[in-house]
Protein backbone atom coordinates (compact mmCIF):
# COMPACT_ATOMS: atom_id res chain seq x y z
CA UNK A 1 0.00 0.00 0.00
CA UNK A 2 1.47 3.37 -1.04
CA UNK A 3 1.93 6.15 1.50
CA UNK A 4 -0.44 9.06 1.48
CA UNK A 5 0.76 12.55 0.49
CA UNK A 6 0.62 13.61 4.15
CA UNK A 7 2.88 10.73 5.22
CA UNK A 8 5.37 11.57 2.48
CA UNK A 9 5.48 15.24 3.60
CA UNK A 10 6.10 14.25 7.19
CA UNK A 11 8.93 11.91 6.15
CA UNK A 12 10.57 14.67 4.10
CA UNK A 13 10.36 17.05 7.05
CA UNK A 14 12.00 14.48 9.35
CA UNK A 15 14.86 13.98 6.87
CA UNK A 16 15.31 17.75 6.55
CA UNK A 17 15.43 18.16 10.34
CA UNK A 18 17.93 15.30 10.58
CA UNK A 19 20.30 17.21 8.27
CA UNK A 20 19.55 20.66 9.67
CA UNK A 21 20.35 19.93 13.33
CA UNK A 22 23.98 18.72 12.71
CA UNK A 23 24.53 21.65 10.36
CA UNK A 24 23.37 24.09 13.04
CA UNK A 25 25.58 22.44 15.65
CA UNK A 26 28.58 22.60 13.31
CA UNK A 27 27.85 26.26 12.63
CA UNK A 28 27.71 27.04 16.35
CA UNK A 29 31.02 25.21 16.92
CA UNK A 30 32.79 27.07 14.11
CA UNK A 31 31.43 30.42 15.29
CA UNK A 32 32.51 29.76 18.88
CA UNK A 33 36.02 28.75 17.81
CA UNK A 34 36.39 31.83 15.62
CA UNK A 35 35.18 34.07 18.43
CA UNK A 36 37.64 32.48 20.88
CA UNK A 37 40.51 32.90 18.40
CA UNK A 38 39.62 36.52 17.76
CA UNK A 39 39.67 37.23 21.51
CA UNK A 40 43.08 35.63 22.14
CA UNK A 41 45.35 38.47 20.99
CA UNK A 42 43.43 41.04 23.00
CA UNK A 43 43.41 38.79 26.06
CA UNK A 44 47.13 38.09 25.68
CA UNK A 45 47.86 41.79 25.32
CA UNK A 46 45.60 42.55 28.29
CA UNK A 47 47.67 40.29 30.57
CA UNK A 48 51.12 40.85 29.04
CA UNK A 49 51.07 44.63 29.45
CA UNK A 50 50.36 44.59 33.23
CA UNK A 51 53.00 41.88 33.75
CA UNK A 52 55.63 43.89 31.88
CA UNK A 53 54.71 47.02 33.83
CA UNK A 54 54.83 45.11 37.12
CA UNK A 55 58.29 43.73 36.28
CA UNK A 56 59.55 47.22 35.41
CA UNK A 57 58.09 48.64 38.65
CA UNK A 58 59.75 45.90 40.71
CA UNK A 59 63.09 46.54 39.00
CA UNK A 60 62.84 50.27 39.73
CA UNK A 61 61.89 49.58 43.35
CA UNK A 62 64.86 47.27 43.73
CA UNK A 63 67.24 49.87 42.33
CA UNK A 64 65.88 52.41 44.82
CA UNK A 65 66.34 49.96 47.69
CA UNK A 66 69.90 49.22 46.61
CA UNK A 67 70.61 52.95 46.55
CA UNK A 68 69.25 53.22 50.10
CA UNK A 69 71.48 50.32 51.18
CA UNK A 70 74.56 52.08 49.79
CA UNK A 71 73.58 55.33 51.54
CA UNK A 72 72.99 53.61 54.89
CA UNK A 73 76.29 51.74 54.65
CA UNK A 74 78.07 55.04 53.98
CA UNK A 75 76.46 56.53 57.11
CA UNK A 76 77.49 53.48 59.10
CA UNK A 77 81.07 53.84 57.85
CA UNK A 78 81.07 57.48 59.02
CA UNK A 79 79.82 56.53 62.48
CA UNK A 80 82.43 53.78 62.77
CA UNK A 81 85.19 56.15 61.64
CA UNK A 82 84.15 58.70 64.28
CA UNK A 83 84.22 56.01 66.93
CA UNK A 84 87.66 54.83 65.80
CA UNK A 85 89.07 58.38 66.00
CA UNK A 86 89.31 58.12 69.79
CA UNK A 87 92.11 55.58 69.29
CA UNK A 88 92.95 52.55 71.38
CA UNK A 89 90.90 49.38 71.00
CA UNK A 90 88.24 51.15 68.87
CA UNK A 91 90.86 52.10 66.27
CA UNK A 92 92.21 48.54 66.15
CA UNK A 93 88.70 47.16 65.76
CA UNK A 94 87.94 49.62 62.96
CA UNK A 95 91.10 48.57 61.14
CA UNK A 96 89.94 44.94 61.26
CA UNK A 97 86.47 45.93 60.07
CA UNK A 98 87.97 47.78 57.11
CA UNK A 99 90.07 44.75 56.19
CA UNK A 100 87.07 42.44 56.31
CA UNK A 101 84.92 44.83 54.31
CA UNK A 102 87.57 45.03 51.63
CA UNK A 103 87.75 41.23 51.46
CA UNK A 104 83.95 40.97 51.32
CA UNK A 105 83.65 43.44 48.43
CA UNK A 106 81.96 46.16 50.47
CA UNK A 107 84.42 48.87 49.43
CA UNK A 108 85.10 50.28 45.93
CA UNK A 109 88.31 49.18 44.26
CA UNK A 110 90.47 50.60 41.48
CA UNK A 111 93.58 49.45 39.65
CA UNK A 112 94.88 47.45 36.72
CA UNK A 113 93.70 44.11 35.40
CA UNK A 114 91.81 42.81 32.39
CA UNK A 115 88.45 43.47 30.79
CA UNK A 116 86.46 40.55 29.37
CA UNK A 117 83.47 41.32 27.13
CA UNK A 118 80.86 38.74 26.11
CA UNK A 119 78.17 39.60 23.56
CA UNK A 120 75.51 37.84 21.52
CA UNK A 121 76.32 37.16 17.88
CA UNK A 122 74.47 39.17 15.23
CA UNK A 123 72.79 36.49 13.14
CA UNK A 124 70.21 36.90 10.34
CA UNK A 125 66.53 36.05 10.72
CA UNK A 126 65.75 32.44 10.01
CA UNK A 127 68.89 31.12 11.71
CA UNK A 128 68.24 27.63 13.18
CA UNK A 129 67.36 27.56 16.87
CA UNK A 130 70.37 25.45 17.84
CA UNK A 131 72.71 27.91 16.15
CA UNK A 132 71.03 30.81 17.94
CA UNK A 133 71.41 29.06 21.29
CA UNK A 134 75.11 28.54 20.67
CA UNK A 135 75.60 32.15 19.54
CA UNK A 136 74.18 33.91 22.61
CA UNK A 137 75.62 34.43 26.08
CA UNK A 138 74.27 32.20 28.85
CA UNK A 139 74.63 32.61 32.60
CA UNK A 140 76.99 29.62 32.65
CA UNK A 141 79.34 31.46 30.27
CA UNK A 142 79.65 34.36 32.72
CA UNK A 143 80.16 31.93 35.59
CA UNK A 144 82.93 30.18 33.62
CA UNK A 145 84.76 33.49 33.12
CA UNK A 146 84.38 34.41 36.80
CA UNK A 147 85.72 31.05 37.95
CA UNK A 148 88.66 31.22 35.53
CA UNK A 149 89.47 34.76 36.68
CA UNK A 150 89.41 33.86 40.38
CA UNK A 151 91.61 30.87 39.66
CA UNK A 152 94.07 33.11 37.79
CA UNK A 153 94.49 35.47 40.75
CA UNK A 154 91.69 38.04 40.45
CA UNK A 155 91.34 40.30 43.47
CA UNK A 156 87.94 41.80 42.63
CA UNK A 157 85.43 41.51 39.77
CA UNK A 158 82.36 43.39 38.57
CA UNK A 159 79.93 42.66 35.74
CA UNK A 160 78.18 45.62 34.12
CA UNK A 161 78.70 47.60 37.31
CA UNK A 162 77.55 44.82 39.67
CA UNK A 163 80.26 43.77 42.13
CA UNK A 164 80.78 40.03 42.41
CA UNK A 165 81.10 38.64 45.95
CA UNK A 166 80.42 35.38 47.75
CA UNK A 167 76.79 36.56 48.07
CA UNK A 168 76.37 37.09 44.31
CA UNK A 169 74.55 34.73 41.98
CA UNK A 170 74.36 34.62 38.20
CA UNK A 171 71.10 32.98 37.13
CA UNK A 172 68.45 32.91 34.46
CA UNK A 173 68.00 32.88 30.72
CA UNK A 174 67.65 36.64 31.06
CA UNK A 175 70.83 37.09 33.07
CA UNK A 176 70.43 38.41 36.59
CA UNK A 177 73.25 39.28 38.99
CA UNK A 178 72.68 40.54 42.54
CA UNK A 179 68.98 40.74 41.70
CA UNK A 180 69.58 43.12 38.78
CA UNK A 181 68.57 42.16 35.24
CA UNK A 182 71.46 42.65 32.83
CA UNK A 183 71.59 42.73 29.05
CA UNK A 184 74.49 42.18 26.64
CA UNK A 185 77.20 43.11 26.15
CA UNK A 186 78.46 41.81 29.49
CA UNK A 187 81.64 43.63 30.50
CA UNK A 188 83.61 41.93 33.27
CA UNK A 189 86.19 44.14 34.98
CA UNK A 190 88.76 41.89 36.61
CA UNK A 191 91.13 43.60 39.04
CA UNK A 192 94.47 41.92 39.71
CA UNK A 193 97.87 41.11 38.20
CA UNK A 194 97.27 42.27 34.63
CA UNK A 195 99.74 40.16 32.66
CA UNK A 196 99.06 37.05 34.71
CA UNK A 197 95.29 37.36 34.25
CA UNK A 198 95.60 38.09 30.54
CA UNK A 199 97.88 35.11 29.94
CA UNK A 200 95.63 32.75 31.90
CA UNK A 201 92.34 33.81 30.26
CA UNK A 202 93.88 33.93 26.77
CA UNK A 203 95.35 30.44 27.11
CA UNK A 204 93.90 28.01 24.58
CA UNK A 205 93.10 25.53 27.35
CA UNK A 206 90.92 28.02 29.25
CA UNK A 207 87.33 28.96 28.35
CA UNK A 208 87.41 26.45 25.52
CA UNK A 209 83.65 26.32 24.89
CA UNK A 210 83.34 30.11 24.70
CA UNK A 211 86.25 30.41 22.29
CA UNK A 212 84.94 27.56 20.12
CA UNK A 213 81.53 29.24 19.81
CA UNK A 214 83.24 32.57 19.11
CA UNK A 215 85.10 31.04 16.17
CA UNK A 216 82.17 28.94 14.89
CA UNK A 217 79.15 31.18 15.44
CA UNK A 218 80.47 34.72 15.97
CA UNK A 219 79.77 34.89 19.71
CA UNK A 220 81.46 38.01 21.08
CA UNK A 221 84.36 37.15 23.40
CA UNK A 222 87.23 39.61 23.83
CA UNK A 223 89.95 39.78 26.49
CA UNK A 224 91.94 42.99 26.89
CA UNK A 225 94.47 44.38 29.33
CA UNK A 226 93.22 47.37 31.31
CA UNK A 227 95.33 49.93 33.16
CA UNK A 228 92.64 51.60 35.25
CA UNK A 229 89.53 49.73 36.30
CA UNK A 230 86.98 51.11 38.75
CA UNK A 231 84.82 48.62 40.59
CA UNK A 232 81.90 49.71 42.81
CA UNK A 233 81.19 48.28 46.23
CA UNK A 234 78.70 45.43 46.50
CA UNK A 235 75.23 46.91 46.96
CA UNK A 236 73.18 43.75 47.47
CA UNK A 237 71.91 42.20 50.71
CA UNK A 238 74.21 40.34 53.09
CA UNK A 239 72.65 37.06 54.14
CA UNK A 240 74.61 36.25 57.30
CA UNK A 241 73.90 32.71 58.45
CA UNK A 242 76.17 32.56 61.46
CA UNK A 243 78.79 34.60 63.27
CA UNK A 244 81.80 33.69 65.37
CA UNK A 245 83.45 35.86 68.00
CA UNK A 246 87.17 36.05 67.33
CA UNK A 247 89.36 35.54 70.39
Amino acid sequence: MSASPGDRDRARRRRSLALLVPALLLGFAVASQWQAQSRRPSLAARYQVPLAEAAADLQREQEELKTQVVTLRAKLDLIQAQGASVGGQAAALQSEIDRLKRAAGLTPRAGGGVSVTLDDARLPAGTPIRTLEAAIVHSQDITDVLNAAWKAGAEAISVNGERITAASACVGAVIQINGTLLSPPFVMSVLGPRDQLYAALSDAGELGDLKRRRDAFGLGCTIERAECLRLPAYSGPLNTRFARIKD
